[in-house]
């Protein structure tokens, strides 16, 4: 029996380390640009506190937006005024650029600000990890299992950021906890606690709808077990047996799906209208909601090849349309579920050098198995083999108690692998919680045999290693099965390992290695290089490139700046292997550019047949010729080992005027890297 000064002295030991993650998450803001969604996050969740106009930045939940920007409240910051064709459509991009970099913000100070909100919600996921492996396994094992998800780096990169992620991880962990505690006794609290955290799970993240599955095989389960429910209120319990129990769970699920749903009314404080009220004039979101329903002209088909993009309706779509037409759920929600559902049929996406729209079923498995500590997955393994040991009828009440960690792990794990939405490791996030939860029961290990405790110690050692020789570039981590973040940019891209986050790092690199050399780069981001401080020709980028545009860049000698996603030219038209094709458009295109640049300034620009071009058919083959062009430079340094590597996002190569002529002039272009 624990004394009063030992459960003390456990609880802030917990609080301590939950406190360390967060600070571990925080602590490296300053170091990193913004990555690529926040400047959507802080800017949606500012404009939702200031002007209550609901329909920025969709593809995420209002709750993690309105979190991350609320400290945002209290500094002097100025925000772009609700007017003009930008703010009438909705976008949130061109909106953000102006907030984060046009209006004279403190930008440093927005994004610590932001970024520590987010460290507390991991923070308190820690301690939900905590007092989920308590309930299941016991004191110790809870430690062990706190100790590894306070150092791993997938949390504490995601903790890091004002971004989405961590808020569904949490939302997840705590609506399966609070479903399956609810299915053992019914009470006031336990309806009221479930409702809660399945409405703050469906305003965090549009995922969950998988909450939906996980709670009915946790009912089964439950069923299965003969044992009587508690139903109690104030001090009369009962115990409801037999066939009585499913109209008893039946009606805690009506109960607890009405609370979920007046929190998400409550979110969006209690409005059908997305616009503002009095203000909806004019104001629509960033796709019609006719695009976002499938509804558009010519009707969609099924694809015709096993990389396209299916844009026939589906159950997402007749369940909006219906709950739209009736204003069941708010305007917002509503559009923000059936964006994500159209968006998530597929999107470019890079796995090992190939290519693929609509992704592939090994790409979350063997991103998992590269980017988690391999002493994690050894333990995991050992609490596996823990339980599996045990005495039949032992086993079987281990195999109930974590159920909730299974099935969210089947469920999500499914569903992850099915998905054709293949561009991040943060994707997996929700999968952390109920890993480290297990990882507490190989201690059961070593309470039955003193050898495996050796073991034990050296691999929370080895995770501790691991965890701090990676940071501050946690969101970079590789382990040595993918021959760690130095090679990584050649088996995954996007924000598995380059987000944008390495412009400050950049600018420190050139200011030390510059020579006063020429530098071109090509980012793949939405921070600002001018902002930073970077002086830069930008070549290829033209997605992720605010500043104006002039002509196609003439290559020189010089610097070489790539992120990492650009390199891997995954959203550039030029992808994959460089073709005869290619070529041939490359030097007819090449040709056409030196006859416009020798032409007299006063004649029309024409094509190669003496056609007459209008500005729009120029500024088609400029943007062509330019990808082109980068396409042949990529296609040469993928071969060429980089001379340096700023924070494992971006790759430097300094090349030489011969270099220069060999991509712009040869015949043809350099070869493939082999794989």
């Amino acid at each position: 029996m624990t004394t009063r000064a030992q459960r003390t002295a456990v609880t802030a030991l917990v609080i301590a380390m939950c406190a360390v993650h967060a600070w571990m998450a925080a602590s490296v803001s300053r170091i990193f640009s913004t990555t690529f969604d926040e400047i959507a996050h802080l800017t949606a969740g500012y404009a939702y506190w200031t002007t209550t106009d609901y329909r920025f930045q969709p593809e995420n939940g209002i709750l993690p937006q309105r979190l991350v920007s609320l400290p945002l409240l209290a500094l002097d910051v100025r925000f772009p005024p609700d007017s003009g064709e930008v703010w009438r459509k909705a976008n949130v991009w061109k909106v953000g650029h102006e907030f984060f970099y046009e209006s004279g913000n403190d930008l440093p100070a927005m994004l610590a600000a932001g970024r520590a909100m987010n460290a507390l919600l991991s923070g308190i996921l820690c301690f939900l990890i905590f007092l989920w492996a308590l309930e299941i396994f016991g004191l110790k094992p809870a430690l062990l299992a706190l100790a590894l998800a306070v150092l791993s780096p997938a949390l504490l990169a995601h903790g890091g950021l004002a971004t989405s992620d961590t808020a569904a991880t949490l939302g997840f962990s705590a609506a399966s906890l609070a479903w399956w505690r609810l299915l053992h006794r019914i009470s006031i609290g336990r309806l009221l606690t479930a409702g809660l955290c399945a409405g703050l799970l469906a305003v965090s993240k549009f995922s969950a709808p998988l909450l939906a599955p996980m709670a009915l095989l946790l009912l089964c389960i439950r069923l299965v077990r003969r044992t009587p429910i508690a139903v109690g209120f104030g001090h009369h319990i009962a115990r409801v047996t037999g066939w009585r129990r499913l109209p008893v769970v039946t009606g805690a699920a009506v109960v607890t799906t009405a609370v979920a749903v007046i929190v998400i009314w409550s979110a969006y404080g209690f409005r059908y209208s997305a616009a503002p009220p009095g203000n909806e004039t004019g104001k629509e979101f960033s796709l019609s909601w006719d695009e976002v329903l499938l509804n558009s002209t010519p009707p969609a088909r099924a694809p015709t090849a096993p990389d396209q993009i299916d844009l026939r309706p589906g159950p997402v779509q007749h369940f909006v349309a219906w709950a739209r037409n009736w204003e069941l759920l708010p305007e917002a929600w509503l559009y923000g579920l059936t964006f994500v559902e159209k968006h998530s049929r597929g999107r470019s996406a890079y796995f090992f050098g190939e290519y693929s729209l609509t992704g592939w079923r090994e790409f979350f498995p063997t991103l998992f198995l590269l980017k988690t500590t391999p002493a994690t997955l050894l333990l995991l393994g050992m609490s596996m083999a823990a339980l599996a040991c045990t005495q039949p009828r032992r086993r079987g009440i281990w195999l109930y108690r974590i159920a909730p960690l299974l099935v969210l792990l089947a469920v999500y794990w499914a569903f992850s692998i099915q998905s054709k939405l293949n561009i991040g490791h943060r994707h997996l996030l929700p999968t952390y919680a109920p890993i480290y939860a297990l990882t507490g029961a190989s201690l059961l290990l070593v309470q039955r045999h003193r050898a495996w405790a050796a073991l034990l110690v050296v691999l929370v050692a080895w995770h501790t290693r691991e965890s701090f020789a990676i940071r501050p570039d946690y969101l970079a981590y590789f382990n040595a099965i993918g021959r760690g973040p130095e090679q990584a940019h050649r088996l995954f891209v996007d924000s598995s390992l380059d987000w944008g986050q390495d412009l400050p790092r950049l600018k420190t690199w050139l200011d030390r290695h510059a020579r006063h050399e020429r530098v071109f780069l090509s980012y793949f981001g939405t921070g600002s290089p001018t902002h930073t401080g970077i002086q830069a020709t930008r070549i290829g980028d033209h997605l992720f490139d605010r500043e104006p545009r002039g002509t196609v860049p003439s290559l020189s000698a010089g610097i070489y700046c790539l992120s990492a996603t650009m390199l891997s030219q995954i959203h550039s038209p030029a992808r994959g292997p460089w073709t005869a094709e290619k070529e041939h458009a490359y030097h007819q295109l090449s040709a056409w550019i030196r006859h416009l640049r020798s032409r007299p300034p006063h004649e029309p620009p024409t094509w190669v047949d003496g056609s007459t071009l209008d500005p729009s058919e120029v500024s088609a083959r400029l943007f062509h010729y330019e990808h082109l062009l980068f396409g042949r430079l990529c296609h040469f340094l993928q071969v060429r080992r980089p001379d340096a590597l700023i924070g494992y996002s971006i790759l430097i190569f300094r090349l030489t005027a011969d270099e220069v002529s060999l991509i712009q002039g040869t015949p043809n272009a350099p070869a493939a890297p082999q794989k």
